[in-house]
This record gives structure tokens, sequence and C-alpha cells, in this order.
């Protein structure tokens, strides 16, 4: 199976590793800041021991927040080569299995997880098989150990807002990847110990964007300009990639006809639809505690969220993708999808015509084992901003300017 995994076994705590690669033209540049060969750490590449990985990075939908990403690395142990009570005789690495060591899982030399390794789960039957299972976890469980200082922010955007609080939470400035940000946040100091990963979320929520920590480990911010970009997503189904299963939803789950929105130090955006309350019930969505500076931006983000939630939604909820028999250069590409990238699915039904949808990517699970690599990507319709020329996001009348 073209997967790789490489441990850091030798690196201090903390951090997320990007690994330096010989002869890749980005990360094998000599003297570069961000893929470093790590000074005097080893990294371990334990590939021919894997028998199982999973991945699950994401959210469960666009409304909600990004959750912390976790992989489950599951080795062969009957060498008691990932034992840390085996011994150095035994086992090279038997003093620095410990927790927090970096691990980063590649699939055709593209990361689909980068991270830390949080437990050791070592198993022995007797006289039999071991194996040594390493559960990993991103950087978002680094971040949700830290605190934000109680020191008054000055009004900024909201991408200048996530650079000071993770300065506040000393992430490294060569792991980011932030947008400059929309919105404009209010003068805040945050309580005294305001959980630093919650306070980045609200950041975001305001925004209506994403924070997450992407394959690569960097900590990503994205704003919502970038977040409606459909201009080039990646095609799925059809003369796509193949997929192997769709599953779709019709329902209630997603609409939303009150909507109630407010912000710190300031008033609260009301909007409703009598037509859709007429016809489903009243349907509540409330955001609270949000940081805008003015009134006038709470006002919009309601009216967005109405106009986008008021009606139930015939929408593709979720794709497999069986990664064996892809070609290279599509497995590479579903390998280097990450969370809020733009999708356009289409279903061919056996009878009638053929279902395409374009969805914004929520949740991101790998499967592997050996002769086997499925890959299930879970997504929300698209909130595409108005495109000029687009069949799909240039109707005038029907498609939005954006927020």
């Amino acid at each position: 199976m073209p997967v790789s995994v490489v441990f850091a076994f030798d690196q201090g705590a903390g951090g997320v590793t990007n690994f330096f690669t010989l002869d890749d033209t980005v990360k094998g540049v000599l003297d570069n800041a961000t893929y470093t060969l790590g000074g005097d750490f080893s990294l371990v590449d334990v590939t021919e021991y894997v028998r199982e990985v999973s991945v699950s990075r994401g959210r469960s939908r666009i409304l909600d927040r990004v959750q912390a990403g976790g992989a489950s690395v599951t080795l062969d142990n009957r060498a008691r080569l990932f034992d840390p009570t085996a011994g150095t005789a035994v086992s090279p690495y038997a003093n620095t299995i410990l927790p927090r060591r970096n691990v980063q899982i590649s699939v055709d030399d593209e990361p689909i997880f980068s991270g830390v390794v949080d437990d050791w789960n070592i198993e022995y039957e007797i006289g039999g098989d071991s194996t040594s299972t390493a559960q990993c976890v991103d950087g978002f469980a680094l971040l949700g150990q830290v605190t934000v200082g109680t020191a008054t922010q000055s009004v900024q955007s909201s991408g200048a807002r996530v650079g000071v609080v993770l300065n506040g939470a000393s992430w490294p400035t060569a792991k980011r990847d932030i947008d400059a940000g929309v919105v404009t946040l209010q003068a805040d100091a945050a309580d005294e110990n305001t959980n630093a990963l919650d306070y980045l979320q609200t950041i975001s929520d305001t925004e209506f964007g994403a924070f997450y920590m992407s394959r690569t480990g960097l900590a990503t911010f994205q704003d919502r300009t970038s977040g409606q970009d459909f201009s080039n997503p990646v095609v799925l189904g059809g003369t796509g990639i193949p997929i192997s299963s769709v599953q779709i939803d019709y329902g209630s789950e997603q609409l939303f006809n009150s909507i109630e929105v407010v912000r710190d130090n300031g008033g609260t955006a009301i909007a409703s639809d009598a037509t859709s309350q007429s016809a489903y019930g009243i349907a509540e969505l409330n955001r609270q505690g949000l940081l805008f500076n003015d009134d006038d931006e709470l006002d919009e983000l309601a009216g967005f969220l109405l106009n986008r939630y008021k009606d139930p939604t015939f929408r593709i909820q979720q794709v497999s993708v069986v990664m064996d028999g892809l070609s290279a250069t599509d497995r590479a590409t579903i390998a280097a999808l990450d969370v809020t990238d733009p999708l356009r699915v289409t279903l061919s039904p056996a009878v009638g015509s053929a279902i395409t949808q374009d969805a914004t990517l929520d949740r991101v699970e790998h499967s592997i084992s050996p002769g086997s690599h499925v890959v299930t990507l879970s997504m929300s319709q698209a909130q595409a901003a108005f495109i000029l020329d687009s069949l799909t996001f240039g109707e005038l009348d029907d498609d939005q300017l954006g927020f």
C-alpha cells in the first residue's frame, strides 16, 4: 500500500512536525525553516510494521466547529520494537516510545495527518501475536491545554486576532496558514483562564469561517471569502474521480427559519421567515457571544443564515472513494483533500438523469489495511458567493453576492 508512517521518537514534546523530504521541491530545500530535519531527533519510518491505519479529521457539518483530528496506527509488535518496557537491547526506541512524539501519515507522499501520539496501547496474545497501537491527535490537543491572556485586544480583523491568540499560545509562526479575515472584531478582554482553542473557535464563528489543523499540521484560519470560493472544485463521480457509494439526506436536519445572533457588548439580530415557519414549523438557530464590532455585520450574518437554511435541501451528505485501483494522480488528489475544500459530486443512478451537487468538505476519514484503502468524505451543500458567468453560482435574483 502507498502509505507511509513516520514517527519522531527522539523529538521533545510539543508542536507539530513537517518533515524534510529529500528531492522534494518544497520540503527538500536546504536551510528552510518550515520543513526541517529536526536537529538531534531521529525520524523513524515504521511503514513496514504497519497493519492498520485510520484517520478522522473535520466537523459534522458546516454549522459546527471543527473538532480535534485523530489517527490510529496499529503496528506489528511481535519483536517488541514498540514496547517501552522491552529495553534498548531489544528495541532501539524503547526509551523514546512516549506520548507527544510527532507522527505524520502520508499517501503517495501527500500527508493525510500530522500530529502527536496521545497514547500507546500494547496487546499481547500469550504465546502468539502482539500489536502496539499509537492513538494520535492533532494540534488541537495542544491548543486546548493553554489559556489566552487577559490583556484587552484592540479593534482588529479576525485574522489579526487569530495571530494574537496563537502568539499567546506560543504556536510557531511557521506552522500557521491564516487568512486576513473579512469581519472587524471588537476590542475584547477575554475572561481569565479562557481556553485558547475555544476563543479561536469563537473568532471563527464570528467570521463564519473555519479554524482547523490542516493535514500538514498547520493552524489554519479560513475566512468567509475563501469558504465561498467554488471556482475550482475537486470533481467526484461522473467524469471525475470514481466514487463507490453515496449517501443522501433530505429533511429538516439543516432547516432553520428563526435565526438569533448575539454579539458581546452589543445587540441582537433576529431574522425569520413566516412562509417557512408555516410550512415546516418553527426551527431555531442561535449564535451567542460573537465578537462583531458593530450590529450591521450581525444583521448581515442573520440574514445570510436565514436565506441559506429556511428551506429543506436535498443534499449529498457522504461519498466513499476506494483508493485501490485509482491512478496515482487521483490518489494524490484525494489524499490532498482538506477540511472546507470545494467538491462537485455527480451521482448517476441506474434510472433517470444524473444528480450533480456542489459541496463543502466537512470531514475526511481514511480506513487503511493491507489491500484496502477507503476514504469517506462527508460534506455540506455549497454556500458559494455569486460567481460571474457561472451556470451554478451566477444566476441573478437567485445566488447571493456573499456577505
